[in-house]
């Protein structure tokens, strides 16, 4: 503030030193001393001002004794300076004619030091306590008058900074007239117009534009009425007859409660309004343009958690103004639940980083409860010093068709390709719960449901039900964990259709039930079962008739028949598979008969000839362990055939087919061979075994007996011959199975020549030759 002042009083300084210098030579007359003066200063200088008695102009602070009073802001009185080891040194003290008596006292303005006032003599003195007092209160004196100096400075710095700014001041007395009492120098130039010698003939309101005239007299009217401060706008006819805007401030002064004066601040304004109109007109046309693009727009005030759109986004919502609440909460649980965590995010990296935008596609919904699409981008558009969000400013566009038509598009893309890949999967693995358990996951998705199953239409035991071949895992008990498992071993089937999925396959018609416990099929859900708010039930048909269904449930929104015919191409699809299954099974089954027939004997139901020489050739073992062999032929056939007839002889056949078969183990086999011979394969080591199994059969065919026309037939035998043999070195060698085929038959032939009914093993010292003889062969 010293700095400031003393500048101030150096600018003029010759205006003021001379009555300062008068007033500073009559105390220095009044105490009888040669040298007085007035010191300001700053933090380097003592600036010499008003004095009497020396040239000097400024001196280094630290050099003068005066820096004593200014250090120390109290009096300081100094009789001899001689003795006074704080200014013996000085300059002034040891220079000719030195300095030997001092007395200065602090100056202030307002408690602010702004230098000191001394007397100085070249001879010791005295001052008396009075004397002193009476020097701080000359003191006292001199820093008032300064102060009035300043004071006046300072006034005159505003006129001039005033009457060269685009401002000017105007007074009006009110009592006992209203009329001009005051107005700046500048208020012609900055008016543009004439203003009278006697400012009280002036009347603003005679110069101000017709239109604007009732603004000033209601701002005069509002101040007579107790208003203090007043803003009102209005144009002035300038020279030329150009209309210039202006703005007046003012301010009413009251005595009492009663207005005395009215004192305003003119300012021209017409940037200010033009401005304004800029603006105005760029929010029109910003405001047309929206509503033309149909763009909503939203301004959050983040700190208050306050935020406002505008009529296009209460008509997206179908929502009416005044029911919007303006808290972010509101409009958050609009939001789909699908969709709220990714905008939520979204908001929070804008409001975090200073480059994040919001720039993202969700669903929302509106007064009906529907859903609809909104495409928003936002920004943050206002941030504290600290970089805190302060307001987020975002546009939001309906894009709901467009983005229903890319999602529809995308849905039958993803529902093409998953039907391929069932069908795909079908041709490969030939499998249709395999093929509708990889592409149940996508169906559920693309569905939008929580849960569901697939089932097709089949007979079990006589009883129509609807085989389960995909299904969600809901479980929620012990009971439904076990149904679940039944339905991975393929034996989940629901027989019982007098319910909600039901009703979908006895009226062969798409069920939706978006409050499934108002429909009339309902039964309810099992305990514990998840609480079923939502029901859509497809039949799979084929030529008119439902051979399956579809079950989906729990989407968020209400099914629909657009869901309906969305599926469609899959229900058709799974009708063909279900039908590729069907013709696959009668396939497999015709190449079943086929396969049975080509190696079965159509009389006895045995393997014949060729499917057992495979089947021993196809066996492999981890042993060159021997087997048996035996080939049974049923005695004097011929003769029966002749004596009974061919019918006889083919239930003989049977009937010893059926001993054969019933007597062998599980890993041996049996075979008609042709004719009346069969042949047995005995897969063990032991010959013994063999031999006690041979010995059953030859005694329970024994025991055989037919009734014929011709009386009842008994007493038949067969003939059995029989061999141990090794397998190849991989599986069995079709050589050594040869030469066991000549040694059993061999064997049998020799049973034969001795009388029959009989078992005759081969004699193994021949098994040597036979060997020798197929390596022969080999070679």
């Amino acid at each position: 503030m010293n700095q400031t002042l003393i500048e101030k009083y150096r600018l003029h300084r010759q205006e003021y030193e001379s009555l300062l210098t008068q007033y500073v030579q009559s105390i220095a007359e009044l105490f009888d001393m040669p040298v007085a003066f007035l010191g300001l200063s700053d933090n380097e200088t003592l600036w010499i001002k008003a004095k009497c008695g020396t040239e000097s102009t400024e001196a280094p602070l630290k050099q003068a004794i005066c820096h004593l009073v200014i250090d120390s802001n109290e009096l300081v009185y100094i009789e001899d300076t001689f003795n006074d080891p704080r200014v013996s040194e000085m300059p002034a003290v040891k220079a000719e004619p030195p300095v030997r008596f001092y007395a200065g006292v602090p100056v202030k303005i307002k408690n602010d030091l702004i230098g000191s006032f001394c007397i100085i003599d070249t001879k010791p003195r005295q001052l008396s306590t009075r004397e002193l007092r009476q020097l701080s209160a000359f003191a006292n004196h001199l820093g008032q008058h300064c102060e009035l100096i300043f004071q006046n400075l300072s006034s005159q710095d505003e006129h001039e900074l005033l009457n060269n700014s685009p401002a000017a001041l105007i007074r009006w007395q009110v009592r006992p007239n209203f009329l001009t009492s005051y107005l700046s120098s500048n208020v012609s130039k900055l008016l543009g117009i004439t203003i009278p010698d006697d400012v009280s003939m002036f009347k603003l309101d005679d110069v101000i534009h017709p239109d604007d005239t009732d603004n000033f007299l209601f701002t005069v009217r509002n101040h007579q009425q107790g208003a203090e401060i007043c803003e009102c706008d209005f144009r002035i006819k300038t020279f030329g007859n150009r209309s210039v805007w202006y703005k007046l401030v003012s301010r009413a002064i009251f005595e009492g409660e009663t207005v005395i004066a009215i004192q305003g601040l003119l300012l021209n304004n017409t940037e200010q309004k033009y401005l304004e109109s800029r603006i105005m007109d760029t929010n029109e046309r910003m405001r047309l343009l929206l509503e033309a693009s149909g763009l909503g727009t939203s301004d959050w005030d983040i700190e208050n958690d306050s935020l406002r759109v505008n009529n296009r986004i209460c008509d997206m919502l179908k929502l009416h103004p005044d029911s919007v609440d303006t808290q972010s909460m509101f409009w958050t649980q609009l939001v789909h639940p699908a969709d709220k965590e990714k905008l939520i995010a979204q908001i929070q990296n804008s409001l975090k980083r200073k480059s994040g935008v919001v720039d993202i596609e969700y669903r929302i919904r509106d007064a009906d409860g529907q859903y609809l699409w909104l495409e928003t981008y936002g920004k943050v558009v206002t941030r504290d010093e600290e970089g805190r969000a302060l307001r987020f400013a975002a546009t939001h566009r309906n894009i709901t068709e467009k983005k229903l038509a890319e999602l529809q598009v995308d849905k039958q893309r993803r529902l093409m390709g998953f039907i391929n890949h069932a069908q795909n999967l079908f041709v490969a693995e030939k499998d249709l719960q395999l093929a509708c358990e990889k592409i149940f996951p996508e169906l559920i998705d693309l569905a939008e449901s929580a849960y569901g199953f697939i089932g097709k239409m089949e007979v079990e035991d006589g009883v129509m039900g609807l085989q389960i071949y995909a299904i969600s895992d809901v479980s929620w008990s012990e009971s439904s964990k076990a149904e679940f498992e039944k339905f991975k071993r393929g034996e989940l089937r629901f027989n019982n259709l007098s319910n909600l999925f039901g009703h979908v396959i006895t009226s062969n018609a798409p069920v939706i039930a978006n409050k499934p416990m108002m429909h009339k099929a309902s039964k309810g859900t099992p305990a514990g079962h998840p609480v079923l708010k939502r029901f859509l039930g497809l039949p799979i048909q084929r030529d008119g008739s439902v051979v399956g269904m579809i079950g989906l449930a729990n989407k968020l929104e209400d099914y629909s028949q657009q869901d309906v015919e969305f599926l469609t191409p899959l229900t058709e699809t799974l009708a063909n598979l279900f039908k590729a299954v069907e013709v696959e099974q009668a396939r497999f089954e015709a190449e079943e008969r086929l396969a049975y027939l080509a190696a079965t004997d159509p009389l006895t139901g045995l393997m014949n000839r060729r499917a057992y020489f495979d089947q021993i050739q196809q066996r492999s073992g981890e042993n060159n362990a021997p087997h048996g062999l035996a080939i049974v032929d049923i005695d004097n056939f011929k003769t029966l055939n002749d004596s009974y007839g061919h019918p006889v002889g083919d239930q003989v056949l049977s009937e010893v087919a059926k001993i054969l078969q019933h007597n062998i183990r599980n890993n041996d086999m049996v075979a008609r061979l042709g004719g009346e011979e069969f042949g047995i394969y005995l897969d063990t080591e032991d010959s013994k075994a063999c031999h006690k199994i041979l010995q059953k059969i030859l005694a329970d065919i024994s025991l055989i007996s037919i009734q014929t026309d011709h009386g009842l037939l008994k007493n038949i035998t067969v003939s059995i011959g029989a061999t141990m043999f090794k397998k190849g070195p991989y599986a069995i060698d079709t050589t050594y199975f040869d030469i066991a085929m000549k040694q059993a038959d061999d064997a049998l032939y020799e049973v034969k020549r001795s009388g029959k009914a009989n078992i005759r093993w081969f004699d193994p010292s021949k098994v040597v030759s036979h060997l020798k003889n197929a390596t022969d062969v080999k070679k």
